[in-house]
C-alpha cells in the first residue's frame, strides 16, 4: 500500500488520470454542450456563466482528486488511495433480498435496471466510501458525466442547483441557473447526491422540497441518494432502496489487511479474532468502520475493546499520542493548545455534543470557533486559544478535516461518541431530561447511534430511563388493544397480534395487477399511495413511517405506518436484549394463505385494528392475517410479551430500592 507521506504519489495518480479525464470531457461534455450552444444561438453563455468544458475538465481534475486520496481516521489522518483500501461491498434491495449487487465498479447494471437508487444504512457501513468509488469508477472508464454533491453543503438560502454551478464554476457566481437547469435536464448526467442525513434538521424540509423538483425536472438522468435511515426518504419513492450487506469475517479479515500491508500487525490481531472468547466481537466486525476502529485501537494497545465507545476512546488516545516517525518513536507532536488528554477531551465533548445538537457536521471557520469559544466557557478553568484548539483538531489530533472554506469532523460518528461522553460524564441533572427527549424526539433514528453508544457508557441509566419508558408504553398498549373475547381465536394468536401492532398501524388493499419489478411506482397504486400517504401521516400522529411489501395473499399488499421507535427494537436486539425476539417469518413465503373477505374497493385500504367487527378478526383469518403482518414489516423485531412485562417488573423494583437505599445519604 502507498502512503502518501509527500504529494509526488498523488501528483503522479493525477497524471495517470489526466488522459481519461480528457477523453470524458471529449466524448460526453463537449458534444453536449455544443448541441446545447446550438439550442440557443442568440444566447452569449459565456456571459451567463454557464459552464465550459474547461470548467468541467478542471472540476474532474480537482474532485478525482479529493475523492480518490483520502484522510483516513485509521491512521492518523495520513492519505491512502482510496482503491488500495476499498473493499467491494453488497447491496441487497429492501423490498427482495435475494437482489444483490456487489459493487467495485459503476453498478451498470444495478442503474439500467432501476434508474434511481437510494441507500441507506447504520453509521460507518460504508456509504459515502461506496459513492466515491462509484464516482472514480465513472470517470476511469469514461461511462457519463458524473456530478457528485455532498448534501451538507444544501439549506434553505442555497438550493441544489447553486451547489451544482458552484463546484463546476466556483469563481463565477453569478449564472443563469434556468439554463444550467436545463442543461442538466437533457439527460447524461449521473449524479449522486451523497448524506441526506447530514442535512441540518432547520433546513430538511426546505432541501427535500428543492431535492424533489430538482430530480422531477432533471429525471432524465440516473441519480444515487445516500443516508441513514430517515422516515423523510418516504418522500423519494421513485427511488428504488438498497441497503449494504454486513461483512463477513473473510471480508472484515481482508479489510485489516489492506490497513496493514498485509503485515504482523493484522495478522497477530486476526489471530486474536479467531480466539472462542472474541465471539462476543462479532457483531463489530460486520461494520467497516468499526473493523477499522478495531484496527486502532489494537495497533495503539495490543488489545481489544469489548464495547463499541472503548474503540473511539482508543482511537482518540491513539490520534492525541501519536509519534512522528520520522523524528523517531519517541517524538510527539506538542498541542497548540498546550492541553493534556484529559483535558483535551472534555472541551471535545462539549463541543460534540453543540454540534450534535445543531445536527451538523460541517461549519465556517467563524461558526467552528465561536463553538469552540462556548466550550471553553463551559469547561471551567481551561485556559488555550480557539485556534490554536482548531489548529490541533486540523493537525496534532487530526478529529476533524478542512475542505476549502469549510471545517468538518473526520466521521459523523466521532461527533456523536464525543457526545454520547457529554450526556454521561458532564451533563449532571440535565442528564435524564436529555435522554428523555431523545427517546420522544419524532425523528429519534437520526440519536441511534449516540443512544447506541450511551448504552454501553451507562447501561443503568439507559435502562432506568430509554427501557423503562419504551416497556411502559409496551404495557399501556397490550393492555388496552385486542381485549374482546374473539370468536375462537386462541389466546396465543391474541398475544401474538398486540406483539406485532405496537408502534405499527397496519391496512391492507387489494390492487387488479402485479407488476414484479416496479410494483408501487406508477398507475393506479402509485396514485393511492402518495394521497394516502399525505393523509394518514397527519391522522396518524407519531406514526411517519410508511412501507408496503410484496403480496402474500394475491394482489393484496400491506402498508404499515411505523413508530419512529421501532429503531429501539433494532438496537435492543443487537445487545441481545432477552425481551426482544424476531418476528415469526419461518416458511411464510412458502406457505399457500387465504383471506376470507372480500375488499368493497380497489385500491383502498382498510385498517387492521382490534374491532370485535373487523372482518380481518374472525376466526378463520385472525391467525393468518397476524403470520401476513409479521412478514411484510420493515422491523422485523418485536417484544416478547411475557418476558418484556416481567422486565419491565424488575426496572420499577430496582428504582423503587435504590430510592428507598440511604446507602448515599446515610451516616459516615
Amino acid at each position: 500500500m502507498t502512503e502518501l507521506n509527500d504529494s509526488i504519489a498523488v501528483k503522479d495518480m493525477i497524471s495517470a488520470a489526466s488522459p481519461v479525464i480528457k477523453a470524458l470531457v471529449e466524448i460526453f461534455v463537449k458534444p453536449k454542450l455544443e448541441g446545447f450552444r446550438k439550442k440557443y444561438p442568440s444566447v452569449d453563455l459565456t456571459k451567463t456563466y454557464i459552464p465550459t468544458e474547461e470548467h468541467f475538465q478542471e472540476y474532474y481534475h480537482r474532485t478525482y482528486k479529493k475523492l480518490a486520496v483520502i484522510n483516513t481516521l485509521v491512521f492518523n489522518n495520513s492519505q491512502r488511495f482510496l482503491k488500495e483500501i476499498y473493499l467491494p461491498l453488497t447491496l441487497s434491495s429492501t423490498n427482495d433480498e435475494k437482489i444483490k449487487y456487489q459493487i467495485n465498479y459503476y453498478p451498470q447494471k444495478l442503474c439500467h435496471e432501476y434508474g434511481n437508487i437510494l441507500i441507506t444504512d447504520t453509521a460507518g457501513m460504508g456509504k459515502s466510501t461506496l459513492m466515491k468509488r462509484i464516482f472514480i469508477d465513472i470517470v476511469d472508464q469514461n461511462i457519463g458525466i458524473p456530478i457528485i454533491i455532498e448534501l451538507r453543503r444544501l439549506n434553505k438560502d442555497k438550493t441544489i442547483i447553486t451547489e451544482i454551478q458552484e463546484q463546476l464554476n466556483s469563481i463565477n457566481k453569478d449564472f443563469d441557473s434556468e439554463l444550467l437547469l436545463e442543461l442538466l435536464s437533457e439527460g447524461g448526467f449521473i449524479i449522486i447526491l451523497d448524506g441526506y442525513d447530514e442535512i441540518s434538521l432547520t433546513d430538511r424540509e426546505a432541501v427535500t422540497s428543492d431535492l424533489q423538483d430538482f430530480i422531477a425536472k432533471a429525471s432524465n438522468n440516473e441519480f444515487f441518494i445516500t443516508s441513514r435511515p430517515e422516515k423523510a426518504l418516504l418522500s423519494f419513492g421513485n427511488f428504488q432502496e438498497f441497503r449494504i450487506n454486513p461483512l463477513n469475517k473473510k471480508e472484515a479479515f481482508e479489510l485489516l489487511r489492506k490497513y496493514d500491508h498485509q503485515g504482523s500487525v493484522s495478522a497477530l490481531l486476526i489471530k486474536k479474532l479467531q480466539e472462542q472468547e472474541m465471539s462476543n466481537i462479532e457483531e463489530f466486525l460486520t461494520n467497516p468502520l468499526l473493523v477499522s476502529l478495531l484496527f486502532t485501537a489494537f495497533e495503539h494497545k495490543q488489545a481489544i475493546p469489548f464495547k463499541k465507545y472503548l474503540f473511539y476512546r482508543q482511537v482518540y488516545d491513539a490520534n492525541f499520542e501519536s509519534h512522528d516517525l520520522t523524528k523517531g518513536d519517541s517524538y510527539t507532536h506538542d498541542k497548540y493548545s498546550k492541553l493534556e488528554i484529559d483535558d483535551f477531551h472534555r472541551v471535545l465533548r462539549h463541543l460534540g455534543f453543540s454540534c450534535f445538537k445543531l445536527q451538523k457536521i460541517e461549519f465556517s471557520k467563524d461558526e467552528i470557533l465561536k463553538l469552540i469559544t462556548d466550550s471553553k466557557e463551559f469547561c471551567a478553568g481551561l485556559n488555550f486559544n480557539e485556534s490554536d484548539f482548531l489548529e490541533d483538531l486540523l493537525r496534532t489530533v487530526p478529529l476533524f478535516a478542512q475542505d476549502g472554506n469549510y471545517y468538518r469532523w473526520a466521521h459523523k460518528s466521532l461527533q456523536e461518541y464525543f457526545a454520547a461522553q457529554f450526556i454521561y460524564l458532564d451533563s449532571k441533572e440535565k442528564q435524564n431530561s436529555i435522554l428523555d427527549k431523545l427517546y420522544n424526539h419524532s425523528n429519534i433514528e437520526k440519536f441511534i447511534n449516540v443512544i447506541d453508544l450511551y448504552y454501553d457508557m451507562d447501561y443503568k441509566t439507559f435502562r432506568n430511563r430509554i427501557e423503562r419508558s419504551l416497556l411502559s408504553e409496551f404495557k399501556e398498549f397490550v393492555e388496552n388493544n385486542y381485549n374482546h373475547k374473539y370468536t375462537d381465536v386462541l389466546e396465543e394468536s391474541v398475544i401474538e397480534r398486540k406483539e406485532i401492532s405496537f408502534f405499527t398501524n397496519s391496512f391492507l388493499f387489494k390492487a387488479t395487477q402485479k407488476d414484479k419489478k416496479h410494483p408501487f411506482e406508477a398507475g393506479k397504486i402509485g396514485k393511492m399511495l402518495k394521497s394516502f400517504s399525505k393523509k394518514n401521516e397527519l391522522d396518524e400522529g407519531g406514526f411517519n413511517g410508511i412501507l408496503v411489501r410484496p403480496p402474500l395473499f394475491e394482489f393484496i399488499y400491506a402498508i404499515h405506518y411505523q413508530n419512529s421507535k421501532t429503531t429501539l427494537l433494532s438496537l435492543l436486539a443487537r445487545k441481545k436484549s432477552n425481551y426482544i425476539k424476531g418476528a415469526n417469518h419461518s416458511d411464510i413465503e412458502n406457505k399457500t394463505m387465504e383471506l376470507h373477505y372480500v375488499f368493497e374497493k380497489e385500491y383502498y385500504p382498510e385498517k387492521i385494528n382490534d374491532d370485535i367487527k373487523n372482518p380481518f378478526n374472525t376466526k378463520e383469518n385472525f391467525k393468518n392475517i397476524s403470520e401476513f403482518l409479521q412478514a411484510t414489516k420493515l422491523n422485523s423485531y418485536i417484544i416478547d410479551y411475557g418476558k418484556g412485562l416481567t422486565f419491565l417488573e424488575k426496572i420499577e423494583k430496582s428504582i423503587a430500592n435504590e430510592e428507598a437505599d440511604d446507602f448515599l445519604v446515610g451516616d459516615m
